[in-house]
């Protein structure tokens, strides 16, 4: 490289490499080594380099596609691989790669001269703006998951939050091993939307078997100089301890609700036999009159009751929110036995949170009391909602609707009511609920005309 003129080049090897490797001693050029990527685009923002030396391999995955994510946010700087490699991606017409074992042989020196020649990189060879600093600082120092993808919804740059900022680089949600195939999918859906303007906001929140159990994303356009969208970018926070507090008001709400209809339920039952009482008495005296007056006021203080336990925050805020997020949630909180919860499949469902997860608390409830503390539970989705089945001994009733009856119950011990309010749920969405047998002998409740997202 003794040939290049006053230049400067970052050189990324996971080998050990000192500069006098690069036979960079007689200052014609400076060189700055870098044992791996981490430091790449902190390097590359808030210092002047005129040209990229990456090897064949980086963390075990194709330089290329780093270089790929590099280019999104540096157009203009030479970016020269040292080694070509079959299992990458297609090497891209603006990325030179170089038939060499290491970044030490000459060849690669040649790359680097060939692609210095000209005016420096108008980016990357340039002292960095105030701006740009400021929002590496923000995607490098924040605690939470920052990161920038291109039209194409590849990774171009990435925060520290939960992953290695280089890890996803040249990838897409689809490409990531770590996420499930239909989050993916669906998240690089989300991207598409924005990226091709039919949204201009994507919000939704998560279920993840990552180092964050429960996250909220928010993704926004990126735009260029000239207002075009150039891609999207996204904000990934762990929202566990949120969610934790969440999830004990809300099990305390539903504590409330559930009261408040026993309660009416014990009270109807005895107004009924009041009623039946007082039609026995003497009918058009002042004496019955009053005692009728009197119940229908009771009657009318039960179902305002009803009413405001179970209508206050009802269909508050509907939103798109994963049926498996969901599922999760109650039943961290609601088993303490052998019972066991199977995803099948999974599906983004647009709902009230509060009101969907007080449907599935019930029919989770119901299938542990009838099939016993060790029955298995399996929610999948549809074509138009999602089913909840178990593989206890199913329904006993001559018509199986009647389970949905408030009052209705084959234990003695049991309210009957928690069928009841599933329905009630489902009516306020305008969803649809029925039961029928599952396929290991269960019962099987199909919710549907739900909105998928």
């Amino acid at each position: 490289m003794s040939e290049l003129e006053s230049r400067s080049v970052l050189v990324v090897s996971e080998s050990s490499l000192s500069v006098d490797d690069l036979d960079a001693s007689d200052g014609t050029v400076s060189v700055t080594v870098l044992t791996g990527p981490t430091e790449v685009f902190e390097k590359l923002t808030r210092s002047a380099y005129d040209c990229l030396v990456l090897p064949a391999r980086v963390h075990d995955r194709s330089a290329v596609e780093l270089a790929y994510g590099i280019r999104s946010l540096f157009p203009e700087l030479p970016i020269v691989v040292a080694g070509s490699d079959p299992d990458s991606v297609a090497p891209r017409s603006d990325i030179t790669v170089v038939a060499a074992d290491s970044v030490l042989e000459d060849a690669v020196a040649g790359a680097v001269a060939d692609r210095l020649e000209g005016d420096p990189p108008a980016v990357a060879g340039r002292p960095p703006s105030p701006m740009e600093t400021l929002l590496l600082s923000i995607f490098t120092e924040m605690p939470h998951h920052f990161y920038a993808k291109d039209t194409e919804a590849r990774h171009v740059l990435m925060g520290r939050g939960f992953n290695e900022p280089t890890d996803r680089i040249g990838l897409t949600d689809v490409e990531v091993g770590e996420l499930q195939d239909d989050h993916g999918k669906a998240a690089l859906q989300d991207e598409l939307d924005v990226i091709e303007g039919r949204t201009d906001r994507i919000e939704v929140e998560e279920f993840l078997d990552l180092s964050a159990e429960y996250v909220e994303t928010v993704k926004v356009p990126w735009r260029d100089s000239t207002g075009d969208i150039a891609g999207i970018v996204g904000l990934t926070q762990d929202i566990t301890e949120r969610k934790e507090r969440e999830h004990a008001f809300q099990r305390q709400y539903e504590r409330l609700v559930k009261t408040a209809l026993v309660a009416a339920h014990e009270f109807r039952n005895e107004l009924q036999i009041a009623h039946g009482r007082v039609e026995r008495l003497e009918a058009g005296t002042d004496e019955t009159a009053a005692i009728v007056d009197s119940l229908d006021r009771l009657e009318s203080i039960v179902d305002t009751v009803v009413d405001l336990s179970t209508t206050d925050s009802r269909l508050a805020e509907q939103k798109p929110v994963w049926l498996s997020r969901l599922c999760r949630e109650i039943w961290d909180a609601l088993t303490e036995g052998d019972a066991t919860l199977q995803i099948d499949s999974d599906a983004r469902v647009v709902a009230d949170q509060e009101s969907a997860s007080l449907l599935l608390q019930n029919l989770f409830e119901n299938a542990i009391e009838h099939a016993g503390p060790d029955v298995t539970i399996t929610v999948g989705a549809t074509d138009d909602g999602f089913f909840v089945a178990d593989d206890g001994p199913g329904i006993d009733a001559d018509s199986p609707d009647r389970v949905f009856d408030a009052g209705y119950t084959t234990d003695e011990e049991n309210t009957g009511l928690g069928l009841y309010v599933v329905q009630m749920v489902a009516d306020d969405h305008d969803w649809t609920v029925s039961v029928s047998a599952g396929p290991d002998g269960g019962a099987r409740f199909d919710i549907g005309n739900v909105d998928l997202h």
